[in-house]
């Protein structure tokens, strides 16, 4: 198990690598690149660096693999506990973002980003942190069994908690989706022109709208890096639509 679980880590570990470095090669040599992502080179490189690091140690099966396997579970719960607050503008600055994009299907469905999130990212590293570090938590069921229970049992609960979150999201999300809503959205952002983009810079506006016998509630956030359209339908449910605009601040 632990041979599959280090080859499994190599993968994705070169998956996000291979996105790291092509970011900052995009940085260096592409036009406009780094300015419309507002990449800061040294976190890339950085990022390069520690993602290089993370690889050649689980291709070494060194010492450090239980810390790496730590560290890559931390940092998934501090990227799900912040996820409704920052978890769209990380997943754009992060250089891993090639990666997420990966399973980001667009607006009619987050199945696919909600499951890398909550079970790729938060149940997947618990096992995988669990399983590495085996032989810290394992002689404590020997001398001290009560607390070699709680050991055991703690990273079990927050698997089942992101398995659990994974299956309300959807839940939610059939629930509160609309697929007429989100083409009003796309209507809506079709007819912004670039004028009334730069203008609204930073700025967010709400509106009502009419479409036939129904009525919409339409917010827009305007900005050249991403302009982003949602709109509320009279029985509660919404859809958004939301494209980058950097036509707009090139003037």
């Amino acid at each position: 198990m632990r041979r599959g679980l280090l080859w499994l880590n190599l993968a994705i570990g070169g998956l996000t690598l291979a996105s790291a470095i092509g970011v900052l090669v995009s940085d260096l040599v592409v036009d406009g690149y780094r300015a419309f992502y507002g990449d800061a080179l040294w976190f890339v490189t950085a990022y390069v660096v520690l993602q290089a690091w993370m690889l050649r140690e689980l291709w070494r099966d060194s010492p450090a693999v239980p810390w790496v396997a730590v560290l890559k579970a931390l940092a998934a719960y501090a990227f799900i506990v912040t996820f409704p607050a920052v978890g769209p503008m990380w997943m754009r600055v992060t250089p891993a973002r090639y990666v997420y994009q990966l399973f980001d299907w667009g607006p009619e469905s987050q199945v696919g980003l909600f499951a890398f999130v909550f079970l790729g990212r938060g149940a997947f590293n618990t096992i995988n942190a669990f399983a590495l570090t085996d032989h810290w938590w394992r002689p404590l069921r020997t001398s001290k069994p009560l607390v070699g229970r709680l050991v055991t049992i703690l990273p079990l609960a927050i698997a089942v908690s992101c398995v659990w979150a994974f299956g309300e999201l959807l839940r939610i999300e059939r629930e509160t989706y609309s697929a007429e809503a989100r083409e009003v959205a796309e209507q809506v952002l079709a007819g912004l022109d670039c004028d009334t983009v730069r203008a609204k810079e930073g700025q967010r506006t709400q509106d009502l709208r009419q479409r036939g016998e129904q009525r919409y509630l339409v917010d827009i956030a305007y900005g050249c890096r991403e302009t982003r359209v949602e709109v509320h339908t009279e029985d509660g449910r919404s859809g958004s639509f939301a494209l980058p605009r950097p036509e707009c601040c090139a003037l």
